[in-house]
């Protein structure tokens, strides 16, 4: 401002100076040479204050975080550009948005400088980076990950407790609580680090935002998989919990190589009603008819039912805390009744002194030879169903069909004797049963290679057959 007073001031005693040489044109004293010397002197100072004023002329800077851009015409035009460029930023994130650099405008002195306003826009242009105002959920004090908006932390928080919402049928969901310190802050955020709500949700539960997956090919085991990837069958069967009850794995399968370690812990506590078994007692009753240690179950059991609602508290889905709360019986059990035997156990050996195995009946086919065939025992007749006894005491060693015998049952008495019967209707003992002499072992029947009802009875003496009449 001060040069061009300067130079009006100069210019306004040039045109006195013109007039005052005018008047005076044509003499050659004094007066007239004076006028002619302050118009040299004149001249030549409006030109060096012209040079000045040229060579250092004002201008519009711009700095784009400290850097020099460019020279531009108007410092309010370019403002108004940048403010433009916010704008836009803020109309393409939906979100309100401020410069990660400074753009400053000065006016300095520049020597020949020309304003380029279009070449210094597009510099800024593409340089400029944009934050975005956004939310970034806390866990425990700690910064995770930025979502859009609170609303959107809101929906994070719900998905999060809805993914551990789920639960049996006969489940009453009580509480779901966080049980770390969430929290979301509005700040600057990069556009880039933003997450959706889905994906914000999952690494929270999930602990990371790292994806490894392994396709399974022919011939792979988790054996095989755990040590190329420098893991344990366990940490695998951990990341993909539908292998945690089976190593089955077909090729084509994706297995996650991720481990999940939550950023935020999830505590359900649910109801759940669930029905149990009440268990029978067993009591006995002594029985004179059977031997000592021998048992006969009279009444079985019966298992009693139950409701039992019990409170079940799972973080992250893993069982932390179960508690009965009610009881509520449905069916009572049923006690288990068992016989037990007090008689006197028989002697594996026998007493020697054998006793007629039917009581009554007659001899109908008698030991030895009987046509072309030999007859190794002795055929008494009786009606269908008689008792048939144990010629002395011993163990069972045989009971059951054995081909034209029938049904039949042999004991051991020992000493090297034994003894068979026959075509029975029914057995009364089994294999490995002591049995007293005398005791009924089975009934008259006619099963077999037989054509009436009967017991073939035999005697076996150090493995010959041998005549049974000769024991009576």
């Amino acid at each position: 401002m001060r040069k061009q007073l300067l130079v009006a001031m100069v210019q306004a005693i040039k045109q006195k100076l013109l007039k005052r040489l005018a008047l005076l044109r044509g003499r050659t004293n004094n007066s007239a040479k004076r006028v002619m010397f302050l118009m040299v002197i004149l001249m030549l100072t409006v030109g060096s204050v012209g040079v000045y004023a040229h060579l250092e002329s004002f201008t519009y800077v711009v700095y784009l975080d400290g850097e020099e851009k460019g020279y531009v015409s108007s410092d309010t035009e370019f403002l108004a550009f940048v403010a433009e460029l916010a704008a836009q930023a803020e109309e393409r994130y939906a979100l309100q948005v401020r410069a990660v650099q400074e753009v400053r405008v000065e006016r300095e002195q520049r020597r020949d400088a020309e304003p380029n306003d279009w070449a210094v826009r597009d510099q800024v242009r593409q340089a400029l980076i944009y934050d975005v105002y956004a939310y970034v959920i806390t866990v425990n004090g700690k910064d995770t990950l930025a979502v859009r908006r609170y609303e959107d932390y809101e929906k994070v928080i719900g998905e999060l407790k809805a993914a551990y919402a789920s639960g049996k049928e006969n489940a009453v969901i009580r509480a779901i609580v966080i049980d770390d310190n969430v929290g979301a802050r509005k700040t600057l955020v990069d556009p880039a680090a933003l997450y959706t709500v889905d994906r914000a949700a999952e690494v929270l539960r999930r602990g990371t935002d790292r994806r490894e997956v392994y396709l399974v090919s022919r011939g792979d085991s988790l054996w095989t998989i755990a040590r190329q990837n420098n893991m344990t069958v366990d940490e695998i069967q951990e990341a993909n919990p539908q292998l945690a009850s089976s190593e089955r794995i077909k090729p084509g399968e994706e297995i996650s190589l991720v481990v999940a370690e939550p950023l935020v812990d999830v505590s359900v506590t649910q109801e759940v009603a669930l029905q149990k078994q009440i268990p029978f007692a067993t009591r006995y009753q002594n029985d004179s008819k059977l031997f000592r240690g021998n048992t006969r179950v009279v009444q079985p059991g019966q298992v009693g039912i139950k409701e039992v609602t019990v409170s079940i508290t799972q973080t992250n889905g893993n069982e932390v805390l179960r508690e009965v709360i009610d009881e509520v019986v449905i069916r009572e059990p049923l006690d288990q009744i068992v016989a037990r035997g007090t008689a006197a156990v028989p002697p594996q050996v026998g007493t020697g002194r054998f006793l007629w195995p039917v009581s009554g009946g007659r001899i109908s086919s008698p030991f030895g030879q009987r046509g072309r065939s030999f007859h190794a025992g002795v055929d008494i007749a009786a009606a269908h169903g008689t008792a048939i006894l144990a010629a002395d005491s011993g163990v069972v060693t045989a009971a059951g069909w054995n081909g034209g015998f029938g049904i039949m049952i042999a004991i051991d008495h020992g000493n090297g004797t034994s003894t068979l019967y026959a075509h029975n209707s029914s057995n009364l003992v089994s294999v490995g049963q002591r049995v007293q002499r005398g005791q009924q072992i089975a009934r008259i029947g006619s099963t077999g290679n037989s054509t009436g009802p009967h017991v073939h009875f035999e005697v076996h003496r150090n493995g010959s057959q041998v005549n049974p009449l000769q024991f009576f």
